[in-house]
């Protein structure tokens, strides 16, 4: 079952301090996946109610001990590096909430050592959103992708596999799409990959874009800057299964009740890693069948 929050009203009243306190109390949660990679904030100078801004340079002001680095194809971006409690507690007292990752580090910034189908929900359907996470599983099951999913704190789920950084960005990518396409193919109704909303029909769109190269996603365990301080919660697949669960339902101050009475979810992460070779090879395998069977039910 799902562990709600405390209170449903309990958001105002955060305080700096406690956005502080969050991010030096859980860094250990935080830093396996923040850590070594391009990181972008959002910051909310003014308070949740002055609104907030995205922010991927880094800023003069920061103090040497920030760790930098310069990546990008295009347009070339020094990014802020953090890799410590005190670094995730400084960007806090410069109003950061929500942190940004990219799915690469700087030592290979060309090589993702992860992959994210990004689903939200079309027309507040969040249901659709479990039932496709669900439905993903299943499939990465059959690849051998370890998988894994976290509340985005906003409106969706995300679905993740760490892999073991050998594949290019194009070529994670590429199985991704691969994937998204055979799992449209089986559920039709369900999920597609038509970009414009007007095309979907009341299915959900399969989002792939967060793995492009100098693409961002929600960190594991970040705040996000809307009520409540909601969180991008990793969750058990058991969660995805209730009805009850909600994608920004769990907060900063439920956050300790939480992880004392589950543990993390997560923390077998980095345990076994994905070969985006190996996933592509066994991919081959369904698609064969897949099409046999489409070919074998199309009329002559």
């Amino acid at each position: 079952m799902v562990f709600p929050p405390e209170d449903d009203d309990a958001d105002d009243g955060i305080t700096k301090g406690e956005v502080i306190d969050y991010h030096i109390d859980f860094a250990a949660y935080l830093l396996p996946e923040i850590g070594e990679r391009p990181l972008s904030i959002e910051r909310y100078t003014k308070g949740l109610a002055g609104g907030g801004f995205f922010q991927k340079h880094i800023q003069k002001h920061y103090p040497d001990w920030i760790e930098r680095a310069e990546l990008g194809i295009k347009t070339r971006v020094v990014y802020p590096i953090i890799n410590t409690a005190a670094g995730l507690a400084y960007m806090a007292n410069q109003g950061a909430l929500a942190m940004h990752i990219w799915t690469s580090r700087r030592g290979a910034p060309d090589h993702p050592d992860l992959l994210v189908f990004d689903l939200d929900p079309p027309d507040g359907r969040f249901d659709l959103v479990r039932q496709t996470a669900l439905l993903i599983h299943e499939l990465f099951d059959e690849l051998d992708l370890p998988a894994f999913v976290k509340t985005s704190g906003s409106k969706g789920l995300h679905v993740c596999a760490p892999t073991d950084g050998e594949a290019s960005y194009a070529e994670t990518i590429a199985l991704c799409t691969r994937i998204a396409k055979l799992l449209c193919a089986r559920h039709p109704d369900v999920m597609t990959l038509e970009f414009y909303k007007k095309d979907r029909k009341g299915r959900l769109f399969l989002d792939l874009l967060r793995n492009a190269h100098g693409a961002t996603f929600i960190a594991p365990y970040s705040l996000r800057g809307r009520k409540g301080a909601p969180i991008s919660a990793p969750i058990e697949w058991e969660e995805v299964e209730d009805p009850a669960l909600a994608p920004d339902g769990i907060r900063l101050r439920d956050l300790r009740a939480r992880l004392d009475r589950l543990g993390d979810p997560w923390s077998g992460f980095r345990r076994t890693l994905a070969s985006v070779e190996a996933a592509g090879k066994r991919l081959a395998k369904l698609e064969r069948r897949a099409s046999t069977r489409t070919s074998a039910t199309r009329p002559t």
